[in-house]
């Protein structure tokens, strides 16, 4: 039975809860027990260009619930779309495939644009717009008791709630209704229709903008046609007539923000400003954002990131022929522009290693992070300094730099020992870029004990100087140290050696009997190569093994490790304090 045809078969919360991974009583205390005022937690943000966005975040308990309803809808709507593909042609928003840059790209090069908004487009769809879609809609068709109890999920006084997990799924289905009556008006007038949330966008080469849709009184101020109104309030919707807007050809078009003229694309505009608070922060640790028609001075670099990862979500597109990007230099070969990942580069070297909100560990895998994390959880009360209790809850004090996509193309660091060995050549060259250099907590580069690391090894004895012998202190598998101190706030540890110093790797530290153990009769093969299917590798281990087993598995081996990344912690914070010191003496 598919997805779709197992919510049309429910018939009551029984059935209904089971979907989504409740209790039938769980279902009903969430909904009917708890207090209105309890469900949702109600806050402000400003909007880009003024004024605050209400944001009511739902209770755990609730958001959970919704975010399960979400998942199944959105199954449902891929089912939907095997036999129609045509099914949500015009939205782009909400969508796991679909971005701003589809959207945008769909209006390119275009003697007219024209862009219009719906006026709280949540808060427009009520509780018996929900329930009416779920029972009268022919791909749903649910019984009214089910379609009643989603709408009382979803729904909170009598609208959609900005914030809530599964809104930008129900307002795509009930928007859709929307999106058919304007691709008829578009196409009867021959222009390009679609939209992203709540934002509507028509475009055409027509030598006359056609006046169903917009028309220009005169003043050189558009305004929507007559047809186009009727459709958009005959859909449940109100346009908010301060974000109706005309580009044409010879000035700068936008669509949901990005400009297409000729292909979507972020303005200069943009990236000088994003460039410019990326300097300040180089320089200062601090930036400042127009808000509201107010300035504000922020030291979080999170809205910073999400700038520069927007950017380069646009410029790392593969999706532009070598003809449209006239960067690429071959035929068929697609070539990033160089200036934005520079720039994301570098900030991206300042967040993590210039200024670490907290001691920073660099491990060969991401299988080590999972070992670590259950090994510190287990051990939390033998190391205070790598958990502390905040609010009733063990905090880690330690972050992790998660191998990805990102740590690989943009910081150049690859993966495994090659990356750390590039970290630890290039650190200090990079430090000198930057002019503020808070450097408050460690970064220590962790790697087996074996030969994985050669490399790195080589290059962190280059760093690591003996202050009275004024010799390279020498660091291999035999060296039992239990730490390296390379300079400025670097580090790098190993697997601890063992009694007799020998090659070990960070999996030795578990007991024999948990590496032993096999998964659909495989043994674990820390060496496993790509393809091999007569055993499993690491993180298999790690995520199967490790990760759901760790409250009955022996850590005490990685006691020692624990140790010297305390130590490392302990040493830095040492280094730091004589550091203030010797500013103070000096002041």
């Amino acid at each position: 039975m598919s997805t779709l045809e197992r919510l049309k078969n429910t018939k009551d919360l029984s059935g209904l809860a089971t979907i989504l991974g409740f209790t039938p009583k769980g279902v009903s205390y969430v909904l009917y027990m708890l207090a209105p005022a309890d469900k949702y937690r109600t806050f402000n943000i400003p909007k880009k260009n003024g004024g605050k966005r209400t944001i009511q975040a739902p209770e755990p308990r609730l958001a959970l619930m919704q975010s399960r309803l979400a998942d199944h809808l959105y199954e449902c709507v891929a089912e939907i779309q095997k036999s129609n593909p045509r099914y949500w042609h015009a939205s782009y928003g909400f969508q796991k495939k679909k971005t701003i840059v589809g959207n945008a790209a769909a209006h390119t090069r275009r003697r007219y644009v024209f862009n219009v908004d719906i006026k709280d487009f949540f808060g427009s769809i009520n509780f018996g717009r929900v329930r009416g879609f779920f029972i009268n809609d022919k791909a749903f068709a649910l019984e009214p008791a089910v379609a009643t109890l989603i709408a009382q999920i979803a729904c909170h006084e009598n609208a959609l709630p900005q914030g809530s997990p599964c809104s930008p799924i129900i307002s795509n289905l009930i928007g859709n209704i929307l999106d058919l009556r304007l691709l008829a008006l578009a196409r009867d007038a021959r222009c390009t229709y679609t939209r992203y949330a709540d934002d509507l966008t028509f475009s055409t080469n027509l030598k006359d903008f056609p006046n169903e849709i917009a028309i220009d009184p005169g003043s050189g101020l558009w305004i929507e046609g007559k047809m186009l109104r009727k459709e958009i309030e005959g859909a449940g919707f109100k346009l908010n007539p301060t974000k109706t807007r005309m580009t044409l050809r010879q000035s700068r078009q936008s669509v949901t923000g990005l400009v297409v003229n000729a292909k979507p694309n972020i303005s200069q505009d943009y990236y000088r400003l994003v460039r410019a608070m990326c300097n300040s922060v180089f320089q200062t640790g601090e930036y400042y954002r127009e808000v509201a028609g107010t300035t504000e001075v922020l030291n979080s670099l999170n809205p910073l990131e999400g700038m520069l990862s927007y950017i380069y979500f646009l410029k790392a597109r593969r999706d532009r022929s070598p003809k449209v990007n006239r960067l690429s230099d071959k035929e068929g070969e697609f070539k990033i522009p160089h200036a934005p990942i520079k720039l994301y580069r570098k900030f991206l070297f300042y967040k993590y290693f210039v200024s670490p909100t907290k001691p920073l560990i660099v491990t060969e895998g991401i299988s080590d992070i999972v070992y670590l994390e259950c090994a510190i959880r287990a051990l939390a009360k033998s190391y205070p300094n790598l958990v502390k209790e905040e609010d009733g809850r063990m905090k880690r004090q330690v972050n992790f730099l998660r191998p990805s996509n990102t740590t690989r193309d943009i910081l150049n660091l690859g993966h495994g020992a090659a990356g750390q060995a590039s970290l630890i050549e290039k650190y200090t060259n990079e430090l000198k870029k930057y002019a503020h250099k808070p450097m408050k907590h460690p970064v220590i580069v962790l790697c087996d004990n074996d030969g994985g690391p050669k490399t790195a090894f080589k290059n962190a004895a280059k760093k690591c100087k003996n202050a009275a012998k004024k010799r390279v202190v020498p660091i291999s598998i035999s060296t039992t140290d239990p730490f390296y101190y390379l300079g400025d706030n670097l580090y790098l540890i190993k697997v601890p050696e063992g009694a007799a110093p020998n090659t070990r790797e960070i999996e030795d530290l578990f007991k024999p009997a948990l590496l032993s153990h096999k998964i659909g009769g495989k043994p674990f093969n820390p060496k496993k190569e790509h393809g091999d299917v007569t055993a499993y590798g690491k993180v298999k281990f790690a995520e199967e093994v490790v990760k759901p087993n760790a409250a009955k598995i022996d850590f005490s081996d990685f006691g020692e490790l624990l140790s010297r990344i305390e130590q490392c912690l302990v040493h830095y914070s040492g280094i730091k304090a004589l550091s203030s010191a010797a500013s103070i003496a000096a002041s």
